[in-house]
């Protein structure tokens, strides 16, 4: 179980990463609030928890996984996600994901 689990969240960091590339389209915005994927993560990991969705728990993690570092980095544009340390970054939170994948999915 804990390697369909990586397969979803790995996959779900190939596309997001493949998409805001492609389109780098500015996150919604309502009023000052700028939404960002990581904000969809969290939702995505909360209800996957609720409703024992192992699918919907990996996407939700890779989700936030993937701005992880950009968040933790203060990013502020594009090129600051795609920047070597956000690179990095994100594949350390991808390594430490694999190395506890069987842990992670523990509540399914």
């Amino acid at each position: 179980m804990g390697n369909y689990f990586f397969l979803a969240f790995a996959v779900t960091i190939i596309l997001t990463r493949l998409i805001v590339y492609i389109y780098p389209i500015p996150a919604p915005t309502i009023g000052q609030f700028r939404l960002h994927h990581y904000m969809y993560g969290l939702v995505a990991v909360v209800i996957g928890l609720i409703t024992h969705s192992i699918i919907v728990y990996a996407i939700g993690l890779g989700l936030f996984v993937d701005e992880l570092t950009y968040l933790l980095i203060g990013g502020k544009t594009h090129e600051d996600n795609y920047s070597n340390i956000s690179l990095l970054g994100t594949l350390l939170f991808v390594i430490t994901v694999f190395v506890f994948r069987n842990y992670l999915v523990q509540p399914f």
